[in-house]
């Protein structure tokens, strides 16, 4: 990568702070350990998977700095012309008060843009900077990468099944 990205990642990673110490490696299903009456409920199995692909995430992303709520957005943002800010918490599914600091945090990273809604100063639409869109693009090739990864024991099918059953809930 270029110096021009270097940089870039350098302002991102001042902007967006790096999550909480993670302390030591997730055990996801030790065999010494009987987990009882947890291996049947669905909410913990998603639960412990969820936190095994995060710390891959979070590896994957690491000089960024970046969460899955960010990329997320990032990426709802992108493929949403004109999606308003308050839509896209409820489809992130943070509080608005949240929403709005995630959003403050990608505009002082120069990441995203509020563009105000004509007829309507209390609404703002939102949309990618040129920077944001270059930052993303790397992203998603990353991030696809972290997905062959943690998924790379299923087939192709079985991860259409899981997406689909995923779904359900």
């Amino acid at each position: 990568m270029g110096a021009d990205m270097a940089g870039r990642r350098q302002t991102a990673s001042r902007i967006l702070p790096r999550p909480a110490g993670r302390g030591d490696a997730f055990e996801q299903w030790p065999a010494d350990v009987e987990f009882g009456v947890l291996r049947e409920l669905m909410g913990y199995a998603l639960r412990r998977a969820q936190i095994a692909i995060y710390e891959d995430f979070f590896a994957t992303v690491e000089d960024l700095d970046i969460t899955p709520p960010v990329f997320s957005s990032m990426v709802l943002i992108r493929n949403n012309p004109g999606l308003r800010q308050s839509r896209l918490g409820r489809i992130v599914g943070i509080a608005r008060s949240g929403t709005m600091t995630l959003v403050d945090r990608l505009e002082r990273a120069g990441l995203v843009q509020r563009l105000s809604v004509p007829g309507d100063r209390r609404v703002n639409e939102l949309a990618l900077t040129g920077h944001g869109n270059t930052v993303l693009d790397e992203l998603i090739r990353r991030i696809r990468a972290h997905d062959d990864r943690v998924s790379a024991r299923l087939t192709d099918d079985e991860k259409v099944t899981l997406r689909a059953l995923l779904a359900k809930f």
